[in-house]
């Protein structure tokens, strides 16, 4: 039987809707060999997805995914493989952090001006640490304001909407420097998300190559067969890695099950294989780099 992987997917403690261990028990039981746990802007998983990981027997790629911007276009940035208790990296983190917490107030003071009563609390009850717009979405449906989720960003959420507040965004090339920095490495997500075209996303790709980028994430439900094609060449075309996932939030909030199936995806373990492959070259040319200023000339020690 063919090993599976999934290299995209989220836990509470971000949006999805299973806590880290409960993502690695279904892992587990899909039958996959390793997933990466991709939460926006956080790695405060991690821990308890590598403990239950060693647990169940399923691989826990270290992994994050970071919104960010490039000449106003919006761009999501995997991190595989990180340092998540790299310094400079939470700190980094915590600026993201910041910017949530600044975006939520923004559109409990908008939601307030509508006539509606949500607080801060109720938000905690149902998110946790991190705090998004599916839970506002979650309270307005709870609460009568919207039929379900999809509505109530249709009415107030999304963007031109009553209680939209934009997201102040890194850029980029930062974004693509902090994974460098962390050792990790850095994928555009879903680029179809970016330009449905397509049209765009060579200029795109070459521009974020000169930046660090070091993957494509071009198996994606949503991905036809041609947009795959078309990725897949722009990869090989600029020595950039492959990835694949579901971007599982759950069963309620996913239209792809975890690890995808025979209609949908399957993303191969060979995919993990190259991506450890490239980080283990990256992690033998830090030390070579380092050992070399260590040891060499003074211009090195600056």
């Amino acid at each position: 039987m063919t090993p599976y992987i999934d290299l995209h997917t989220h836990s509470t403690c971000s949006d999805g809707l299973l806590s880290p261990a409960a993502l690695l028990a279904l892992a587990a039981r899909r039958g996959l060999a390793a997933i990466a746990l991709t939460d926006h802007d956080t790695v405060a998983g991690l821990p308890e997805a590598l403990a239950h990981g060693a647990l169940t027997g399923v691989e826990v790629i270290t992994g994050i995914e970071i919104s960010s911007a490039l000449d106003g276009v919006s761009l999501h940035i995997l991190g595989y493989g990180i340092d998540h208790g790299n310094p400079g990296f939470l700190a980094f983190l915590d600026r993201l952090q910041q910017a949530r917490h600044d975006r939520n107030q923004g559109i409990l003071e908008r939601l307030q001006t509508l006539g509606i009563s949500i607080t801060g609390e109720e938000l905690t009850r149902i998110a946790g640490d991190q705090i998004g717009r599916p839970h506002f979405a979650r309270l307005l449906t709870q609460k009568g304001r919207a039929k379900n989720t999809q509505d109530a960003f249709s009415r107030y959420l999304k963007r031109g909407c009553p209680a939209f507040v934009e997201h102040a965004k890194p850029q980029a090339d930062e974004v693509i420097r902090k994974i460098t920095g962390a050792n990790g490495l850095a994928v555009l997500a879903h680029p179809i998300y970016s330009d449905p075209t397509l049209e765009k996303i060579p200029a795109l790709v070459a521009q974020l190559k000169d930046y660090g980028l070091a993957g494509l994430e071009a198996i994606y439900p949503t991905h036809s067969k041609k947009a795959c094609r078309f990725l897949h060449a722009l990869a090989t075309r600029h020595d950039l890695l492959i990835s694949g996932g579901t971007d599982y939030h759950g069963d309620k909030r996913s239209i792809t099950p975890l690890g995808g199936n025979a209609k949908t995806i399957r993303v191969p373990l060979r995919i993990l294989q190259e991506i450890k492959h490239r980080l283990a070259i990256n992690a033998v040319q830090a030390d070579t780099s380092k050992t070399s200023c260590n040891n060499g000339p003074t211009e090195c020690r600056g």
